[in-house]
């Protein structure tokens, strides 16, 4: 149970939780200066990749290069996230699922690389630097997954109290999920993030995404 907050015991956690503010002012600074140093190093850094990216996407499948879609952020707030497109043109999310599965069909070939890599993530940076997401944050889920998730465990709404983010708690303990009860622990991972949060624990999340991505360390360790 270490890195997670068990529903049961949320009780004892509320008057945290509903003050509605879990980051001091100077925590929110810190966290702010290393989203934009970082994301601004990294997006600098991989335009050159990128650029190879998008002619790549244009060359081996139909369609836009990016793919957007409305996600939530702290506060509730919707914004537009930004990916490198890894599925075909109009392949929407099928009514009740809460997301994609390995090995869907959807995704074509070269997509299935990026996203294998998590290389369709790095557009987010985008989002980093305009302040929508965080590097570091609970996932911004899709509406209709939020909308499921909240129905089941209105603690969910919890996950708010701080910005979604590219890479999280949550990502590098438990991996990717697609089932209903894999959210609870999901979530559990999230509201232990959000409870103990520091400046040093988003650089030990970024470190052990750097290590995920060189493939040297697996998902939910």
């Amino acid at each position: 149970m270490e890195g997670r907050v068990p529903l049961e015991s949320v009780s004892e956690k509320l008057p945290a939780l509903k003050s509605g503010r879990v980051l001091s002012r100077r925590q929110f600074l810190c966290k702010r200066t290393l989203d934009l140093g970082f994301g601004i190093t990294v997006l600098v850094l991989f335009v050159p990749f990128g650029l190879l990216i998008a002619i790549l996407i244009k060359l081996v499948s139909e369609g836009p290069v990016f793919y957007s879609q409305a996600r939530v952020t702290q506060g509730g707030r919707l914004f537009t996230l930004y990916k490198f497109r890894t599925m075909r043109v109009n392949a929407d999310q099928p009514e009740g699922t809460m997301s994609t599965k390995e090995n869907d069909p959807r995704i074509y070939p070269f997509g299935r690389f990026l996203r294998r890599y998590h290389l369709d993530e790095f557009p987010q940076l985008w989002n980093v630097i305009k302040g929508d997401m965080s590097i570091v944050g609970p996932r911004a889920e899709y509406i209709k997954t939020l909308e499921i998730a909240k129905k089941r465990y209105p603690e969910f709404e919890y996950r708010e109290l701080v910005p979604a983010g590219i890479t999280g708690w949550a990502q590098i303990r438990q991996g990717h999920v697609d089932q209903i009860e894999d959210y609870r622990i999901k979530l559990e991972h999230d509201l232990y993030y959000i409870l103990n949060y520091s400046f040093w624990m988003d650089l030990q999340v970024i470190f052990l995404t750097m290590l995920t991505f060189l493939r040297l360390r697996g998902h939910g360790a």
